[in-house]
């Protein structure tokens, strides 16, 4: 079972709750690996307190609170530090959260087909299967939350040299699909994201592009009011 630190420091701690994960479950499930817990994989982060998820559909979502209430957690509703992402229900345990999302990450910013085909490993525990996120996702997924944490993460992913034009491939793709044109705010958080960086002397290439879409949002914005 998971030690009752409040942050986990080893990637087996983490394969541990997913294989339990598995073993309850009585259903397939598939989910997107979203946040620190690929960056404590990968070396780029010593420890982690969040577990972020995002799985395929409500359904799955709904099976995977279920069996991580069977394991003994807590399902609670999201914290101040969620408010700007799309989670309404947290699986929390000694202090460590399973934040558990279901497609919608951000406002309309969606778990996408080519977030899920860019993911850079399957792995499978039972029932559970789980991808790891590429980390240029997980780079516009910590901009959009900026949780306490999340502006040192974007720091070391930015120095992990990331693929800037996929990054921007996806973020306009998401800006530009149908849809209520208010629910686009998540390009805002970009935009304040990249800019908290560049202040720290990081050069973000897509930075000019970005600021272009979050102009437009506002303009077209203030035109509806």
């Amino acid at each position: 079972m998971i030690s009752g630190s409040n942050k986990i420091s080893k990637r087996e701690e983490i394969n541990e709750l997913f294989e339990q994960l598995g073993e309850v479950l009585e259903q397939g499930v598939e989910a997107l690996l979203i946040g620190g817990a690929v960056m404590l994989e990968l070396g780029l982060k010593d420890a982690t307190k969040d577990i972020d998820v995002v799985c395929r559909s409500e359904e799955d979502k709904e099976r995977l609170l279920a069996a991580a209430r069977v394991l003994g957690f807590q399902i609670v509703g999201p914290e101040k530090r969620h408010e700007r992402l799309g989670v309404n229900r947290l699986a929390v345990k000694g202090g460590r959260n399973l934040d558990i999302f279901a497609e919608r990450i951000s406002y309309n910013f969606n778990l996408s087909e080519a977030m899920w085909q860019r993911a850079t490993k399957i792995r499978f525990f039972g029932h559970l299967v789980i991808r790891d996120a590429s980390l240029e996702d997980i780079f516009i997924m910590k901009l959009i939350a900026n949780r306490p944490g999340d502006a040192s993460d974007c720091s070391k992913l930015v120095l992990a040299e990331l693929d800037f034009d996929a990054v921007y491939r996806e973020i306009e793709a998401q800006y530009r699909k149908a849809g209520e044109y208010e629910q686009n705010i998540w390009v805002t958080y970009i935009e304040e994201g990249i800019a908290r960086l560049e202040d720290n002397d990081l050069i973000i290439p897509i930075g000019d592009k970005i600021s272009l879409l979050a102009h437009e949002y506002h303009e077209k914005s203030s035109h509806k009011r």
